[in-house]
């Protein structure tokens, strides 16, 4: 009688382990099936940010020019630009040449974009191998796409320029986070007018 009392135990065991894994493999299953469908909760991240987590996160060596590429495929997926089919000029060059650039005296630049001439990247900058000097160049990248897509052009030339930093900063940021860096961006500098960016 006790025998049968175990074994009578031991089924009702191995039945409801049967029908758990059963019910958690459902759920499961409804859960892949359902975030497949347009406007219901999806995973979280993308795909598309997956990809470039893999692609763009990771200190592996990625030549110069494919590196323009995939950062500018980075920003066809995270922005609302179209995306110029030629990439820009990117030089590196010698930090006093982005000082003279971007300030015209001493700063803490590291990347400057000049309309018609492409990216001045500072010499020290390794975007090759690391993911925050890729952001860094991800930044210029935006100003580029935004130049191309003449965005902001009908505000005058301080405001464009205040509103292209705070995007292009916004960007950068959002591609940091993508790409699971711990360092983050922000744009603090207060909005005015009369600095001399007036043209």
């Amino acid at each position: 009688m006790r025998y049968l009392a175990h074994r009578s135990r031991y089924c009702w065991l191995i039945l409801t382990s049967m029908f758990m894994c059963l019910t958690l493999s459902n759920t499961v299953f409804a859960e892949e099936r359902t975030s497949q469908i347009p406007g219901v909760y999806s995973n979280y991240p993308s795909d598309g940010e997956r990809d470039l987590s893999y692609k763009l996160g990771k200190t592996h060596y990625i030549p110069m020019d494919v590196l323009i590429l995939d950062l500018l495929d980075a920003l066809d997926q995270i922005t609302k630009y179209r995306i110029p089919k030629e990439p820009p000029t990117v030089q590196k060059v010698a930090h006093s040449v982005v000082e003279q650039y971007a300030c015209q005296k001493p700063c803490a630049a590291l990347a400057v974009y000049r309309a018609g001439e492409g990216v001045y990247l500072d010499e020290s900058m390794k975007p090759e191998t690391n993911v925050f000097a890729r952001s860094v160049l991800l930044h210029e990248l935006v100003h580029y796409v935004q130049d191309m897509n003449d965005e902001l052009v009908s505000l005058k030339d301080c405001e464009r320029w205040y509103r292209r930093e705070q995007e292009a900063y916004a960007i950068q940021k959002r591609f940091l986070e993508i790409v699971g860096s711990q360092i983050r961006v922000a744009y603090s500098q207060g909005q005015a007018c009369d600095t001399g960016l007036d043209k």
